[in-house]
């Protein structure tokens, strides 16, 4: 048991200043949200997704999809096209979005007639949501459509490393989840389609190829491997993919052990994303780009969950809040001048641009939630984790035992410095931010402000050592909504000393 002390900070409340402008809470509107979104991105002339929003001040100035990148490129289009599958699954007698299937099928293939491109997992995702467009549609084009690309993206399994297929047609040694989980789940699927046994057994090669090189074989999902160094990376779509994965060989596994066993590796890796890919149940900022679609796979993952009719029911019911509650955070951070969200799901984006990946990512999780969506605030369990937040100029390790979540902040002595957390409210008063810290040399001097507002001195005092772990209240006074909580290094200010940043819990003053 670790030793904790519980300090006790005198200083007046932190003033607040106005917070990025929020809708009013209201029920969550997920056909809106994908209308909203449709009116953004999508060109019905080219039958292509825009890679950023038509209201943005500035057009992207270069990227690999068509024109130049005006357009989303291969693995945006395959995420795109798996968002509007989300839609017509959600809404089968919607005519308008089961045309859609078709009509963003048929732009990329006007853009990309030859299907080339030189990263498997690129074609991977393309493959993979052309199964669900079969299943859909019963249209055979899909179906052929995905067989022609395993096949292709098959050419580049290698024996080494335990089997595996590699992430670039053109060489390399990297293999990672993102080529290699999607895989499973289009091989059951031709397998379920076709019968052929070809299929399910290279299913099961590419699952023990991910659960073995890829995973701590218990909870944790990696992200790849190369040039034999295993890169133990964090991303919510990595999770998603294993859960999809194992989930999709299950339903075609009939030993009752290897189906149980499947099951339990998907909640495990589920249930460790909640515990450690979230702030205050929220899923974490994994920042525009890429990383701006991850969560949106993570969604479909955790919906698959709870679509598992031998799930425990306790599983199921926090697999089914978890999303609710995600899926209600977006609604609430939405813009108000396009109904956008950006890639922060606890915070209103600013104005200018958002990338279509990361738009569609927060409309995939109102689509993928169970309905009803509850409306107004959520505030989770209030603990919002230092690793997990916006954070310049510090590192984070894993050195002294005694954190929670993946993590803490440490090297916090940089000018420039900080950590900021996005925290919610119902309602605006007083608060406790109660820090959960070390500081073995020292009493350790930071700065905090909420939204912007003029920095006050913190003094977190020393602690016996850096493995004993402190917690000291500070009070502050929040609007409703969304928050900024900002906790900064500046020498000129007075802050000084090393510290351990663990994480934050906000709770009423008392």
């Amino acid at each position: 048991m670790r030793n904790t002390l519980l300090l006790w900070l005198t200083v007046p409340g932190l003033c607040v200043s106005a917070a990025p402008a929020q809708p009013a809470p209201s029920a969550p509107d997920p056909a809106r949200a994908m209308s909203d979104f449709l009116k953004a991105y999508w060109d019905p002339d080219r039958g292509l997704f825009l890679a950023w929003n038509r209201s943005a001040p500035f057009a992207r100035p270069s990227g690999a999809g068509p024109g130049g990148g005006k357009y989303s490129d291969f693995w945006w289009a395959a995420q795109l096209w798996d968002l509007v599958l989300d839609a017509a699954a959600r809404d089968p007698d919607n005519a308008a979005d089961r045309a859609l299937i078709a009509q963003v099928y048929d732009g990329f293939q006007a853009a990309y007639p030859e299907w080339q491109n030189d990263f498997n997992d690129d074609l991977g995702w393309w493959a993979q949501a052309a199964t669900r467009a079969a299943a859909l549609t019963h249209d055979a084009r899909y179906q052929q459509r995905a067989e022609a690309l395993f096949t292709d993206i098959w050419r580049s399994w290698t024996p080494d490393l335990g089997g595996g297929v590699l992430w670039r047609r053109s060489g390399g040694t990297q293999k990672n989840v993102a080529t290699n989980a999607p895989l499973v789940v289009t091989a059951v699927r031709l397998y379920q389609a076709t019968n052929d046994p070809v299929y399910l057994e290279r299913a099961r090669q590419l699952y023990t190829f991910v659960d073995t090189r890829l995973t701590d074989g218990d909870a944790r999902v990696y992200d790849n491997i190369e040039g034999g160094e295993l890169r133990r990376w964090d991303f919510t779509y990595n999770v998603g993919n294993f859960v999809l994965a194992s989930l999709a060989l299950r339903e075609v596994t009939t030993d009752p052990a290897e189906r149980a066993h499947l099951l339990t590796r998907a909640v495990k890796s589920a249930d460790w994303a909640l515990a450690n890919l979230t702030n205050a149940g929220i899923f974490l900022d994994e920042g525009s780009g890429d990383g701006g679609g991850f969560k949106g796979v993570l969604m479909r993952g955790l919906a698959a969950l709870t679509r598992e009719p031998d799930l425990n029911p306790g599983s199921r019911a926090r697999y089914t809040d978890s999303l609710r509650e995600n899926a209600t955070q977006v609604w609430n951070q939405r813009r108000p001048s396009d109904g956008l969200v950006g890639p922060d799901w606890s915070s209103p984006a600013g104005d200018g641009v958002i990338e279509s990946m990361t738009a569609a990512s927060a409309v995939a999780a109102l689509l993928l939630a169970p309905p009803p969506l509850p409306g107004g605030p959520v505030t989770g369990n209030g603990r919002y984790e230092a690793e997990n937040s916006l954070r310049e100029h510090v590192n984070t390790s894993v050195a002294a035992p005694g954190f929670t979540g993946r993590g803490y902040v440490n090297a916090f002595v940089q000018d420039g410095g900080f950590v900021e957390f996005r925290v919610n409210v119902a309602s605006a008063g007083p608060y406790t931010a109660r820090l959960h810290y070390s500081a073995g040399a020292g009493a350790a001097v930071r700065s905090v402000s909420v939204n912007g507002a003029d920095a006050r001195p913190v003094t977190l005092p020393a602690t016996p050592d850096w493995q004993t772990w402190a917690d000291q209240d500070v009070p502050l006074t929040l609007p409703a909504g969304a928050s900024r909580v900002r906790l900064s290094f500046n020498r000129l200010s007075g802050d000084r000393n090393w510290l351990n940043l663990d994480h934050l819990t906000l709770g009423s003053r008392p």
